[in-house]
């Protein structure tokens, strides 16, 4: 079994919950909804990004926010395929696929985003555009727009507790 986050899992899908991704704060806001570890829900709906996301638990539908739905971390049959800028601070990913056309997409290639490479994301800026990613050991920058059309496949996730990289130096 391969491990995921709740907000890369398709809707409809019935999910069980393996691992929390957080803090104490989050642990206990996800059981004070009812919900344990090894728990079955299904995924009913995600609103574009970075809305809420609502599940159904025990025939009743729970609302979640995006940062502690990020947290709970479902077991997967397969890897899901998602976008580059869905993807999570800390989590290590794999291209599957380039959709950019034109000259954006040469230039992606030339920096080395082609299929198969591993990207990094470090850090997203405070409104979410630009991302920040390591790739073959340097960083890169990409609008929001240059990252959705990338197609990636998770590889790694981040254990960081909840805790974010802060845009800028400190």
């Amino acid at each position: 079994m391969e491990y995921s986050r709740l907000i890369y899992c398709n809707a409809g899908q019935k999910i069980k919950i393996s691992s929390i991704d957080g803090g104490i704060g989050a642990v206990e806001n996800i059981k004070s909804l009812g919900i344990q570890l090894g728990d079955e829900i299904v995924l009913k709906s995600k609103v574009n990004g970075h809305g809420r996301i609502i599940i159904e638990h025990n025939g009743k539908e729970i609302a979640l926010g995006y940062e502690l739905a990020s947290k709970i971390l479902p077991e997967c049959s397969e890897p899901p395929i998602i976008t580059l800028d869905k993807v999570r601070e800390g989590d290590v990913v794999e291209v599957t696929k380039m959709a950019a056309k034109g000259d954006v997409r040469f230039r992606l290639l030339d920096m080395g985003v082609v299929k198969g490479v591993k990207l990094t994301v470090i850090r997203k800026a405070p409104l979410g555009d630009p991302i920040e990613v390591l790739i073959n050991g340097f960083n890169l920058s990409l609008r929001l727009e240059e990252a959705r059309n990338i197609e990636v496949k998770l590889v790694e996730l981040s254990k960081n507790n909840g805790r974010r990289k802060r845009w800028g130096m400190f």
